[in-house]
């Protein structure tokens, strides 16, 4: 439920300043503040998009939001299964198409940005794609199945609360606290492009790891570099912004620094936060 709370106190938020026609929208009701569990099903979280759907006041533009969160969670499922069948079938190591899937879940996402509307709570149904996410990763660390084998380091279910399930709570509040700024696009492209090329390239070329971190090498956080700053620059201009090469670079070697140093933070945490209050300077 902890989705759910989250999104319904988003959309209520969002009401009590969102202009209508002859007014001001009603605020949502409360959420009760009583203790929550896990939700067991999805449709718990497409529960909590009623109050959103309600405010909207133009269904065109509550069809078009809805679409493209179709779309996308559609698009998600895919990209997963695609990887995840190559390596079942021996196609791809499990561990590249692993780091495949972080490298690109994040960015696939940002790409459908664009498609929504202006609408103020656009945002709220954006982020019920990672929401729904959120409760396929709960379900999939309760058993062993397709989901936990492709996207855990060992296999083991309970691994999918890691750093996947990070991952996603980041893309969550991405889309909930700064739907299509900066601040969102350089964090994903940090966290996502960066970080994942760094353990791909890091493993097949790092051969010269670095003096203060044995477990990273000095090839990794280059692909770091490369791949953050080209993502967060292609994505900042898919999305009509401004992306200085200069700054970007500079932003994604500090990440990349970050992910070196930082070794007792989730680097799903620590990358993405650094990038976007980096990215807070960008003009």
């Amino acid at each position: 439920m902890a989705c759910m709370h989250l999104l319904a106190l988003a959309a209520a938020a969002t009401a009590r300043r969102v202009p209508a026609r002859g007014g001001f929208v009603a605020a949502a009701p409360r959420v009760r503040t009583t203790p929550l569990r896990r939700p067991r099903t999805t449709k718990a979280v497409a529960l909590a998009a009623i109050p959103t759907i309600a405010l909207y006041e133009s269904s065109a533009q509550l069809i078009n939001d809805a679409g493209c969160t179709a779309g996308a969670a559609a698009g998600a499922v895919a990209w997963i299964k695609v990887w995840t069948t190559l390596a079942e079938r021996g196609v791809i190591d499990a561990k590249l198409a692993r780091k495949i899937v972080h490298c690109g879940s994040g960015p696939l996402y940002l790409l459908v940005w664009r498609f929504y509307s202006d609408a103020a709570l656009a945002r709220v149904i954006a982020a019920l794609v990672p929401a729904l996410n959120i409760v396929k990763l709960q379900k999939a660390a309760q058993d062993d199945n397709e989901l936990s084998r492709a996207i855990s380091r060992s296999g083991d279910p309970s691994e999918v609360l890691g750093g996947p399930y990070v991952y996603t709570w980041v893309l969550l509040l991405a889309a909930l606290l700064a739907f299509r700024t900066p601040a969102a696009i350089v964090a994903v492209a940090q966290m996502a492009v960066g970080d994942g090329l760094a353990d791909i390239i890091g493993r097949r070329f790092g051969r010269q790891k670095w003096f203060c971190n044995p477990e990273k090498s000095y090839a990794g956080s280059l692909a770091f570099v490369l791949g953050a700053t080209v993502a967060s620059m292609g994505l900042l201009r898919w999305l009509a912004f401004p992306a200085p090469l200069a700054p970007l670079v500079a932003i994604s070697v500090i990440c990349a620094l970050v992910e070196v140093l930082l070794t007792d933070v989730d680097d799903n945490v620590s990358v993405p936060l650094v990038g976007a209050l980096l990215a807070l300077t960008l003009r």
